[in-house]
């Protein structure tokens, strides 16, 4: 089981993810993935993140959010409050679930530096769409090790190839 992943859906090329505070497309498979993957797991994202939701949280996921200006979370839902990316990271060992950073772009940016950080999950969507918000560089030591294409069809609107990424030791990147 990994322990921290960050998963993400982006353009291709661009790199796109979001668009005035909400993802630039609608792909039922695509966040089937998403669900599956990251089921019975802790989510961390900021707030315009979590906001963007547009619900309290997520069934089967518990939601971290970083946020600055939110100082309570509804008790009724699995939500935890942190007011700094630096508070997060010191509550990150005592988890018993695994962790998958879901955006936005400064926690993307944040989690790729992390060095716990095992898998990347990204799923390309085959578009060129406007967008305002930015997946960052992804760093050279980071390597797709499996893909799989959803090619345009039922549920998938646009074709997107899902891939998993994985650290490749500095002496062996090129």
């Amino acid at each position: 089981m990994v322990k921290y992943a960050l998963i993400a859906a982006l353009s291709w090329p661009s790199q796109v993810i979001g668009r005035q505070g909400r993802l630039p497309w609608h792909i039922p498979l695509e966040l089937r993935l998403f669900r599956q993957i990251t089921w019975g797991g802790i989510l961390v994202m900021g707030r315009r993140t979590y906001e963007s939701l547009g619900r309290p949280t997520l069934p089967g996921r518990t939601l971290w959010v970083i946020s600055h200006s939110l100082s309570t979370a509804p008790e009724a839902w699995e939500i935890k409050l942190f007011p700094s990316w630096e508070a997060l990271v010191e509550a990150l060992p005592g988890t018993q679930k695994p962790v998958f950073f879901a955006g936005g772009e400064a926690i993307f940016r944040k989690a790729l530096e992390l060095p716990t950080l095992e898998k990347l999950y990204l799923s390309w969507i085959m578009a060129e769409v406007a967008g305002d918000t930015y997946f960052p560089a992804i760093p050279d030591l980071w390597q797709p090790c499996q893909w799989e294409v959803f090619s345009k069809g039922p549920g998938v609107p646009l074709p997107f190839i899902f891939a998993t990424y994985k650290q490749i030791p500095p002496e062996t990147a090129s």
